[in-house]
């Protein structure tokens, strides 16, 4: 894992996988749990309406709390970093941290991502097939 204060960017890259990957392994329990409009989500504006397929839907994330939980057990660096953190301040931690993102629509857009690459990848072995590469 790319160190914080080396590589802020790269942190952020790896850090919003890991939380990817931990809420996708654990969205059954997750969705149930953290129920909408109950103040253990955070709605998130961070979204174009093209990417949204249901108008009716309303972009939302965990409570920062709870990011900031999971992602310091994921992370022991970020530990060190709520330290120095203001504590009434959870949601611009998020923010900063790269981490303001409905993680739904994020696996969504991860999943849209592997399939073009798949198909590219794909394609560029037809193409080496055709070209008798």
């Amino acid at each position: 894992m790319a160190k914080l204060i080396e590589q802020p960017e790269q942190f952020k890259i790896e850090l919003k996988d890991k939380w990817l990957n931990y809420y996708q392994a654990n969205r059954h329990w997750l969705k149930s749990l953290l129920v909408p409009n109950q103040g253990n989500w955070y709605e998130s504006a961070n979204y174009n309406e093209e990417e949204l397929e249901d108008d009716k839907y309303t972009p939302c994330r965990p409570n920062s709390l709870f990011i900031l939980g999971v992602v310091s057990v994921l992370e022991p660096e970020i530990q060190g970093l709520c330290n120095f953190a203001p504590p009434n301040k959870p949601n611009e931690i998020i923010k900063h941290l790269g981490l303001d993102f409905d993680p739904e629509l994020e696996l969504k857009k991860r999943s849209q991502q592997t399939i073009i690459r798949e198909t590219e990848t794909d394609l560029k072995y037809l193409d080496n097939i055709r070209n008798g590469d």
